[in-house]
């Protein structure tokens, strides 16, 4: 189970940028055009450099992927590059605003900027930069004197840059060695100290960098700790109880949450470093020393938990009335033969909100980090306390790291609000002849005893603070909008069929609210992962919340997926982003299914749309999430005997045999995959006989007979599997066969003994 993995680049808000230039052109209509604009990069006439670096920006953002390799066939990167040195600020600015939109739509791009030194000519630049910043800082005479605008170019220019190395240290992996070598520390963390005096968002893009670069980089995280005064003032801004003027109550929010986070990235190493200092101390670390790390989890959890009391039903609003009059106006453009209009005040308010919805994620993203190194400690904890003198069943977990897929109109239908079922509450017929009930009495209440005494360690601990505080906040942000799908969003925001244009608009929104259910539901999958794997015991103790997230998960899917298709030509984007959401809502059944030992009140209808789930998958990652909710929800006994027959019989039956004898075998090894899991759940549903189910189902159902049938070929699909290309899928389908054999010995012995 690992850390929540940082989002790309692109997931992200869009940094700064730099302003339009009048006059620049959008479009070129023949490959001629191109080498004329970029030879103004070099003109005597600094007017036409800026207009150049900007038409070259304008063109690399084109939506005609085939202008922008012109460009780069021209060679653009080394022209821009070389005009970094321009000694006119605004071409400098242009040109850095043209590479950062560069490197972060095109990874070839991305590379290709590496290669071309463009790390030497930051370099570089940066001192002129710092000692413009520095004297706008101290309001030294000749800065004195900057306008507004020349000031905003210098902000704009190191937002630029510091935005370039941040889209190259997450997309270009062998560039770090170069960042490092920059010794970038002492400027990113200069940032901290000045907040007040300078655009929050140009100190937010350099917590952000600076957070990157900490995450798993030795180098960076040494660097960092070693700086004087650098942990000192990344501990005050988290521990700041005050405002500060000048910053806005959530640009400042922003600020704390990026710089815990880089205190959490080198906390390790700086924990570490402290053991050394003090080696051979009697009393070992002081704790003036110490205590600052040792709080530095609660304290940033604080801070999150207050961030993320997040409206995303006013935030939706909100978006579907700036996207509106966006449209609206471009509608109106189009009807005049003008130009679509640009600078919107809505277009400006669209770009805040995406950006707080970014920033968000990140907390979302840390506080999920947070939890998986902290609160599977803690839960370990509260287990010892507990002292269980049982052993919990097998988890019928597998790898939880994939990505999913179905066909949205037949799992729509499948998918019901009511939570109860008659088929899920029939009473056992009979329990066994050596059934005690005083027996039963004391192992309730020693099953009691344990829940409650781990309890209490819960609630003094981060797990208590993230099931109390966090995990109501992630109900909330996992919810979807009428702008979390493009259906609903254009039904919200178009009264007729919008233009490319407008499209784009609605997309880019759309995109931001499904990140951001994506992100809630990763974090609370890692808050179950979590008490799965450390505590299991507190599922027992807390039915209720098992009841109330599992319905809280299906009317996520049914909000999702009840919504009506989008238009054709939007339906591959359409779903992709409604799959974007359903993944880790899948995955979260199946921990939360798995983890309660499948009580869960499913009913035969959600049953029903969990199948249509698997059959509909275009891939085997999502197909296997849904195998695994069914095979748990299959093992809840007794009085289940008809729910046990529908998905036993599925898992059988379509899963696993008709592949294997059917005339169309699995075509790579991917399909494998999705049998393996089948078969790993059936040998657990059906393992005793004693079950009630056994014998109306497996019996009667003439499984043995059928798993017999499907050996033979189960090991021979097995050896299809590269063992060098998928050595763990290869020894889980050797394993799986091995225990298919053992599994039809015992399942005939039993029989026969019976």
């Amino acid at each position: 189970m690992g850390r929540a993995p940082k989002r790309s680049f692109k997931d992200r808000a869009t940094p700064l940028g730099h302003p339009a230039v009048a006059g620049a052109v959008t479009t070129v209509k023949s490959k001629e055009e191109v080498p004329a604009l970029l030879k103004k990069l070099k003109s005597d006439d600094a007017n036409d450099r800026v207009w150049a670096a900007a038409s070259s920006s304008n063109l690399l953002m084109s939506e005609d992927p085939a202008v922008r390799r012109l460009l780069l066939a021209n060679n653009v990167v080394s022209e821009l590059i070389e005009r970094m040195t321009d000694p006119v600020p605004d071409v400098i600015l242009q040109v850095t605003g043209a590479l950062h939109k560069l490197v972060a739509i095109d990874q070839g791009a991305a590379e290709e900027v590496s290669r071309k030194n463009i790390f030497g000519a930051i370099q570089a630049l940066i001192p002129r930069l710092a000692n413009s910043i520095d004297g706008i800082i101290k309001n030294s005479d000749d800065d004195a004197k900057l306008t507004v605008d020349e000031r905003n170019i210098v902000f704009q220019t190191t937002d630029n840059l510091i935005s370039i190395l941040w889209v190259l240290c997450e997309t270009v992996p062998w560039s770090l060695k170069q960042i490092n070598n920059m010794a970038l520390i002492p400027f990113l963390i200069s940032f901290f100290k000045v907040i007040g005096k300078l655009p929050a968002s140009l100190v937010q893009t350099a917590g952000q960098f600076l957070y990157t670069l900490t995450d798993a980089n030795t180098h960076a995280q040494h660097t960092l700790i070693g700086h004087p005064g650098a942990t000192q003032t990344l501990f005050a801004l988290v521990n700041t109880q005050h405002g500060i003027d000048g910053v806005s109550a959530d640009d400042l929010t922003i600020v704390r949450i990026l710089a815990g986070g880089i205190l959490a990235n080198i906390k390790p190493a700086a924990l570490s470093q402290l053991e050394k200092t003090y080696k051979g101390h009697d009393d070992g670390v002081p704790e003036a020393d110490a205590k600052p790390w040792d709080d530095l989890s609660r304290a940033l959890l604080q801070i999150i938990s207050g961030f993320i009391q997040f409206d995303v039903d006013a935030a939706a609003e909100t978006a579907a009335m700036a996207v509106k009059a966006v449209v609206a106006a471009q509608a109106e453009s189009e009807a005049n033969g003008a130009e679509p209009p640009g600078g919107l005040k809505q277009e400006a308010a669209l770009d805040q909100l995406n950006s707080r919805i970014s920033y968000v994620q990140l907390a979302l993203e840390l506080a999920a980090n947070i939890f998986t190194d902290e609160g599977a400690e803690d839960a370990e904890l509260a287990d010892d306390a507990s002292n269980p003198n049982e052993d919990d069943d097998e988890d019928m977990a597998g790898d939880d790291d994939e990505h999913a897929g179905s066909d949205i109109e037949d799992v729509t239908r499948h998918f019901d609000e009511d939570g109860n079922d008659n088929d899920d509450e029939e009473e056992a017929d009979d329990v066994g002849v050596d059934f005690d009930i005083n027996d039963m009495e004391d192992i309730l209440a020693e099953e009691s005893t344990i829940a409650n005494e781990a309890d209490d360690v819960v609630q003094q601990s981060i797990l208590g603070v993230f099931i109390g505080v966090i995990v109501p906040s992630l109900q909330r942000l996992a919810k979807p909008t009428k702008m979390s799908t493009l259906a609903s969003a254009i039904s919200e925001c178009a009264q007729s069929t919008p233009n490319s244009a407008a499209i784009k608009v609605i997309v880019s929104v759309v995109e931001s609210f499904a990140a951001l259910h994506e992100r809630a539901l990763s974090c609370f999958n890692n808050v179950l992962l979590v008490i799965e794997e450390s505590l299991k015991v507190w599922f027992r103790k807390h039915g209720d919340c098992v009841d109330q997230w599992w319905c809280l998960l299906i009317d996520i899917a049914q909000l999702l997926f009840s919504t009506a298709g989008s238009p054709a030509e939007l339906a591959d984007t359409d779903q992709r982003l409604r799959f974007a959401v359903l993944e880790p809502t899948i995955s979260s059944m199946w921990t939360l299914a798995r983890s309660s030992q499948g009580a869960v009140p499913a009913t035969r209808e959600q049953i029903e749309g969990l199948i249509h789930v698997c059959e509909q998958a275009p891939n085997s990652d999502l197909r296997v999430k849904a195998i695994g909710v069914l095979g748990n929800i299959a093992c809840r006994k007794p009085g289940h005997v008809d729910t046990n027959q529908r998905i036993g019989t599925y898992l059988l039956d379509s899963i696993v045999c008709t592949p294997l004898l059917g005339a169309g075998a699995p075509s790579n090894s991917n399909d494998v995959e999705p049998i393996i899991e089948a078969l790993d759940l059936i040998y657990d549903i059906y393992g005793d006989q004693a079950y009630d189910y056994d014998e109306p189902v497996f019996v009667r159902g003439d499984f043995l007979a059928k798993l017999r049938n499907c050996y033979l070929p189960m090991r021979k699909l097995v050896k299809t599997v590269d063992r060098r290309v998928k050595r763990e899928l290869r020894d889980r389908g050797d394993l799986v066969v091995q225990n298919m054999r053992g599994f039809i010995d015992y399942k005939d012995s039993e029989r026969r003994a019976a």
